[in-house]
């Protein structure tokens, strides 16, 4: 196998980690440490153990896009309520879902009771009026319940759209513009019966 690319030996290292002009002036122990560091004698099995051989054939890597925490369930009295970001599930201002947000749906509709009464509940964020949010809010809860109709023909489904009417955190704090809190209230609610 043949070796290629750029070795890195300890005291490169050292000197690309810890050059001394990137030390503050003020940092006697820092100074002191590089001192150390520079009058360490370096023995060929430190070295060896040290050398980092960088192969470009290996540098590749693939990347896959995955839905990472596309929902937040609640257990009470018999009742779920799974939370499902909108973010993550739609592009700005759209109802239509993401290829990998509707293999996600199609996933987690696996873990509804059978045959439940599942309400689909879409909320936005107070951005926009009522004639904007509400058909939006609308338009997404149908596309989230289109993909449980089509994965799960056993559930009943109620589509609500709310708009910006039920928060669940402030869209604004102080006065000014809350994007975290807006953020929360971009969500498609799913309410179903466990027991």
């Amino acid at each position: 196998m043949s070796r290629t690319g750029r070795l890195l030996t300890v005291p490169a290292l050292a000197a690309v980690l810890v050059a001394p002009w990137a030390l503050p002036a003020a940092a006697a122990d820092q100074d002191d440490d590089l001192a150390r560091l520079e009058a360490t004698e370096i023995t060929p099995a430190m070295l060896a153990d040290a050398v980092v051989e960088l192969d470009p054939a290996d540098a590749v890597f693939t990347l896959t896009t995955t839905v990472i925490g596309l929902e937040r369930t609640q257990e009470q009295a018999g009742t779920s309520v799974v939370t499902l970001t909108s973010d993550l599930l739609f592009d700005f201002g759209e109802s239509e879902l993401t290829p990998a947000s509707a293999a996600a749906l199609a996933e987690l509709a696996q873990a509804i009771t059978p045959g439940a009464a599942v309400a689909v509940d879409g909320h936005t964020d107070s951005v926009s009026g009522d004639d904007v949010n509400v058909p939006l809010s609308q338009a997404r809860a149908q596309a989230v319940a289109d993909v449980l109709a089509a994965t799960r023909p056993d559930l009943v489904l109620t589509v609500t759209g709310h708009g910006s009417a039920v928060p669940v955190a402030p869209n604004t704090a102080e006065g000014a513009d809350n994007p975290a809190g807006r953020a929360q209230n971009r969500r498609v609610e799913l309410t179903y019966a466990t027991a």
